[in-house]
C-alpha cells in the first residue's frame, strides 16, 4: 500500500491505492480537465518526450509531478524518489553536464547527478516507468544540453531497439564521487524513462528549434474555466479514457513497440483509410510553402491514433487528428506575416471545413492569424 505524509500525525501513513487517474488528481487538490490528463498520458505513451506550455499558474509543472506520483504511488517514499527526478534548468547550461555530470580529472572520480542516477537505476528495472521533469526547459538552449537525448531517442529502430549508446567518459572503471558504485563509460538511455519539459516564454527564455518541436508532443495550458474549477471537474465528456486506471499501461505491452515506425502508419490505415486522406491533404497544403513534415511525424501521429483507438472511450478519428494537428503540426509554426499568412489561412480553411471538423486546431489558428495581423509575427508557443 502507498505511503502519504500526514502533517497532523507528523509522519507517513498507509493509504489505499487510488486507481483512477482523474480521482488521484482531485484527491491531491489540483484541477485538470479529463481531456488534458488523457492527452498527456497518451502523448507520453506514444513517445517519451512531452513539452508543456501555456500561461503561468495553470499547473504545467504540477501535472507532470502528480502524474509521476500517481504511477509510482505503490512505492515507498525512498523508492519513489529513485524513480522521479525534478530538474530546474539553469540558464548557463551549454552542454549536458547539468544533466549527466562529468569526470573530474583532479579527483579522478565521476560527479553524478540525480538524472544520471535515475537513468542507471531505470536500466536495471525495465518493467517500471521512470520520470525526468525539466522545469523551465527553455531557460537554456535545449539543443545544447539535451541534444544527445534527442538524437538517441530517434536512433531506436526495429533492429536496434536500444538505439545508440550515450558516452560519459573514456576510462575503464570510474568511481562516483559519492562512493555509490562505479559509473560505466557508456550506456543506452532506457526506453522506460519519460521526459517532460515545461516552458514559459519571456525575455529570459529561448525559442525552440524545429528539431526539438519535431520530436515532441506539445500540450498547451491556456484554458481557465471557473465553472469547471469550482465543481472540481469538467462535464464535456470528450476525449476521455475507457478505463482511467492507467498505472500499468504506460510501458508498452508485449505486442507494442516502444517507438514509432511505419508499422504504426499501416496499422492506423487499418483503423480508417481517412488517415491517409487527412495527412495527404495537410502535406499538399504545406508542401507549397516548404513547411511540410516528414515520415517521423507521420509515424508518430499514427502511433498516437492507434493508442487512442485502443484506450479512448467513443473513439472518433476526427477528434484524434484534431489533437495531433494541435500538438504535432502547429507548434513548429513561428515567423513573420510575409512567411506565414498564406499557409496559416489555408490550414484554417482545412480545419474549419465541414462545419469545423477540427475545432481545437481551428481555434488556435484563428488566434495565431490574429497575432500576425496585430504584431506582424506569430508563434504557437506564446
Amino acid at each position: 500500500m502507498p505511503l502519504e505524509y500526514d502533517p497532523e500525525k507528523g509522519g507517513f501513513i498507509r493509504t489505499s491505492s487510488n486507481k483512477n487517474l482523474n480521482d488521484y488528481f482531485k484527491k491531491r487538490g489540483f484541477f485538470f480537465s479529463k481531456e488534458i490528463l488523457t492527452r498527456y498520458f497518451l502523448s507520453l505513451k506514444t513517445k517519451p518526450f512531452v513539452i508543456l506550455t501555456g500561461i503561468s499558474g495553470t499547473g504545467k509543472t504540477k501535472i507532470a509531478q502528480i502524474f509521476a506520483d500517481y504511477i509510482c504511488q505503490d512505492e515507498t517514499p525512498e523508492e519513489r524518489g529513485k524513480r522521479i527526478a525534478f530538474v530546474p534548468v539553469k540558464p548557463d547550461w551549454m552542454d549536458n553536464k547539468g544533466l549527466l555530470g562529468y569526470y573530474n580529472l583532479l579527483d579522478e572520480k565521476y560527479h553524478v547527478t540525480p538524472v544520471l542516477r535515475l537513468l542507471l537505476e531505470a536500466k536495471d528495472h525495465p518493467e517500471k516507468p521512470y520520470f525526468i521533469i525539466l522545469d523551465e526547459m527553455n531557460l537554456a538552449k535545449v539543443e545544447q544540453y539535451f541534444s544527445d537525448f534527442l538524437s538517441i531517442m530517434e536512433s531506436r529502430t526495429q533492429d536496434r531497439p536500444q538505439g545508440e549508446a550515450l558516452h560519459l567518459h573514456s576510462r575503464e572503471n570510474v568511481q562516483a564521487q559519492d562512493g555509490k558504485g562505479d559509473v560505466p563509460p557508456s550506456f543506452h538511455i532506457p526506453a522506460n524513462v519519460y521526459f517532460t519539459g515545461t516552458v514559459n516564454i519571456d525575455e529570459s527564455t529561448y525559442m525552440f528549434s524545429s528539431k526539438v518541436l519535431d520530436r515532441a508532443n506539445v500540450i498547451e495550458f491556456n484554458d481557465v474555466i471557473l465553472a469547471d474549477y469550482e465543481k472540481g471537474g469538467d462535464s464535456s465528456g470528450r476525449f476521455v479514457l475507457k478505463d482511467a486506471d492507467v498505472r500499468n499501461r504506460l510501458i508498452p505491452g508485449e505486442n507494442e513497440a516502444p517507438f514509432s515506425s511505419k508499422t504504426d502508419y499501416l496499422g492506423a490505415l487499418e483503423i480508417s483509410r481517412d488517415v491517409h486522406g487527412y495527412l495527404d491533404e495537410l502535406l499538399n497544403i504545406l508542401r507549397n510553402y516548404h513547411l511540410h513534415f516528414g515520415y517521423r511525424v507521420i509515424n508518430e501521429i499514427a502511433h498516437f491514433i492507434r493508442n487512442a483507438h485502443e484506450l479512448i472511450q467513443n473513439f472518433d478519428l476526427k477528434e484524434v487528428i484534431d489533437i495531433q494537428i494541435l500538438q504535432k503540426i502547429l507548434p513548429k509554426f513561428h515567423g513573420t506575416q510575409g512567411r506565414l499568412e498564406e499557409p496559416l489561412n489555408e490550414l484554417f480553411d482545412f480545419c474549419n471545413a465541414e462545419d469545423t471538423r477540427f475545432p481545437r486546431s481551428a481555434q488556435k489558428l484563428e488566434r495565431m492569424i490574429q497575432n500576425l495581423k496585430v504584431q506582424g509575427y506569430t508563434s504557437f508557443i506564446e
